[in-house]
């Protein structure tokens, strides 16, 4: 019996729904963040508008490819099994297809910002689509996702000023230390099943006590980039408040969690992995937001 072929808006609606496109709220409020601290000179909306599509592309094509690369892992996995790949939703063959098309249309918008922006476009792809490898290879996986993320402030500099500045490269670091320090605790979920497949992350390395004070150190090393780039920015109080509030959240993401410390477990792990992360950088970058007024 013929397979019907799947329409490509079913494809797509899969795809996005897969990969969670909303969750692009996470890094995306940090990239205006670090164009706050260069003043936006310039700056229209249409390039606005060009970066964030930039954003939003470039992680779909990532999301895209740990799902593709990963859809046998996911399979066995009981936390990941419903995903659409695992599940037959959607043909590997389609959904890499959309995948593909992501990191095209990314690379052409980057060329759309500016011919650097273009020509470090697949360089930048290559590194997003190595994520799905790291845990084959490194317990450092988190920390690589991190730096995956971390870029995003940096990118959107280069494409549009063709510069790197300082106070914006601390500003990626921070968002690399965060993003570690909530895919730590994230990973919690998989320890036993990383262990038992030969996967590597740090709960399956060094146990779940050690992930969780490495989370700790990780969120604490986010709030001193964080600091290092108002100050090389000589930013004022509304940018220490923010940072401030940051730290009051990611306390209390741990707080909530207290319990996994002594079971390894908390039935409060996607409360904290996704809410108050959603949190942090949409309120830290109204504060940042609010700094670059009063200046």
């Amino acid at each position: 019996m013929m397979k019907t072929k799947m329409p490509l808006a079913q494809i797509f609606r899969e795809f996005s729904k897969d990969i969670k496109l909303g969750h692009s709220v996470f890094a995306l409020p940090f990239v205006g963040v670090a164009l706050t601290l260069t003043g936006l000179p310039g700056v229209s909306v249409g390039r606005i508008a060009q970066i964030i599509g930039c954003m939003v592309l470039a992680r779909s094509f990532a999301m895209g490819m740990n799902r593709y690369l990963d859809r046998d892992i996911d399979a066995r996995n009981d936390r990941t099994k419903n995903r659409a790949l695992p599940l037959g939703a959607v043909a590997p063959k389609g959904y890499l297809a959309v995948t593909v098309a992501c990191g095209i249309g990314f690379v052409g918008m980057a060329y759309s910002l500016s011919d650097l922006s273009g020509h470090l476009a697949p360089a930048l792809l290559i590194v997003l689509a190595f994520y799905s490898y790291m845990k084959r290879v490194s317990w450092l996986t988190h920390w690589y996702l991190g730096m995956c993320l971390g870029l995003a402030p940096v990118a959107a500099e280069i494409a549009l000023f063709n510069r790197v500045s300082w106070s914006v490269v601390m500003v990626g670091v921070a968002v690399s230390f965060w993003t570690a320090g909530f895919d730590l605790l994230y990973s919690l979920q998989d320890k036993d099943f990383d262990t038992s497949n030969g996967l590597h992350s740090a709960p399956s390395r060094f146990g779940h006590k050690s992930a969780i004070w490495l989370s700790r150190l990780s969120f604490l090393f986010m709030i001193i980039a964080l600091l290092t780039a108002g100050h090389m920015a000589e930013t004022g109080l509304w940018w220490d408040a923010g940072v401030g509030a940051v730290a009051v959240i990611l306390f209390f993401e741990h707080w909530i969690i207290r319990n996994a410390m002594v079971t390894g477990k908390s039935e409060k792990i996607n409360l904290a992995f996704f809410n108050l992360n959603a949190l942090v950088s949409v309120l830290f970058f109204f504060f940042a937001a609010a700094n670059n007024y009063a200046q």
